[in-house]
């Protein structure tokens, strides 16, 4: 006898999901799905009790799965992650130099303002100036000149200490390249080359405001020092001076210089800055060249050329 098997077409809808492998117990049994069964019909769908064993079986994976992951969330608790908050400045410490510098320049602004303060200053300065420059009032033309050369000394050391000065010449040399570039790149017309000189001028620009707001450092010191000086000059010329009948002196081109008499400025003042601004100039050269070297000497540069980089 012939049997004839009949394949089974495969249905039409989703293909199901094979099942999970449950664990073998001995005291389980499981449901043969070929019992009450022709040889020819196809099995497609599990029992009823096999179904409910898969599906009792899926559940209690899951609920393995669920126990399983549980511990492993508990053991390893993700961190909470805090709100990022915006970024803050730093300030700046505090600085007692900046505060002096205030200090400073707001007494001599009241000092400019009111004439009894700056009296008072100058009669502080004269415990210490009268006995060393005054000579008691017999040489005018030496105290005036002793009292310039140590101003401009004061305030030349002054703004070196708070000037860079290889700094400076390093800005200025970049700032000399970039205008004469500018001028040609104007001269010519290149608007192209002209966005490129505007894009470098950003990077040398913090040197170049630095270069600007450095006398402004000194300013306050060199202020207040001024006024105490001139107006130790002034008691000096009209007390002084006058006590002693000793305020005529001679110049190369006069015999008879009255210090009281005005000329735009006294006399007394122009002769001050006859004498005193040319050492200062002096001054400012000496501490610039001693800048140099040291920094020279620091970076292994020789001072002189040999006989190799002269030929």
């Amino acid at each position: 006898m012939k049997i004839s098997r009949r394949r089974s077409r495969r249905p039409s809808g989703p293909r199901p999901q094979p099942r999970k492998a449950t664990e073998f117990s001995p005291g389980r049994a499981l449901a043969n799905p070929y019992i009450n069964r022709s040889i020819g019909e196809s099995v497609n769908e599990d029992s009823g009790s096999t179904g409910e064993d898969s599906s009792s079986a899926e559940e209690g994976s899951d609920s393995e799965e669920e126990s399983e992951e549980q511990p492993e969330s508990e053991e390893f608790p993700k961190p909470e992650e805090k709100a990022a908050s915006p970024p803050t400045t730093p300030r700046a410490p505090p600085s007692f130099s900046r505060f002096i510098m205030i200090f400073l320049g707001l007494l001599a602004v009241y000092a400019i303002i009111s004439p009894d303060v700056g009296i008072g200053f100058a009669s502080i300065a004269n415990v210490a100036l009268f006995p060393v420059i005054g000579f008691g009032g017999a040489l005018p033309t030496l105290t005036i000149l002793l009292a310039g050369i140590l101003t401009t000394t004061i305030s030349s050391v002054i703004r070196d200490h708070y000037t860079n000065w290889v700094k400076m010449a390093r800005t200025q040399k970049v700032m000399g390249a970039w205008r004469k570039e500018q001028m040609e790149a104007m001269r010519k017309g290149q608007t192209t080359r002209l966005a490129k000189l505007k894009e470098a001028q950003q990077g040398f620009m913090k040197d170049t405001m630095e270069m600007q707001t450095t006398p402004l450092k000194s300013m306050a010191w060199t202020l207040f020092l001024f006024i105490v000086i001139f107006t130790w000059l002034r008691l000096f010329v009209d007390v002084v001076l006058n006590n002693h009948g000793n305020q005529w002196i001679a110049v190369p081109w006069s015999n008879h210089v009255y210090l009281n008499s005005v000329y735009v400025l006294p006399s007394w003042v122009l002769l001050y800055s006859l004498l005193a601004i040319p050492f200062g100039q002096i001054i400012t050269r000496v501490l610039k060249y001693v800048r140099f070297r040291r920094r020279l000497e620091a970076m292994g540069v020789p001072l002189r050329p040999g006989p190799a980089d002269a030929a």
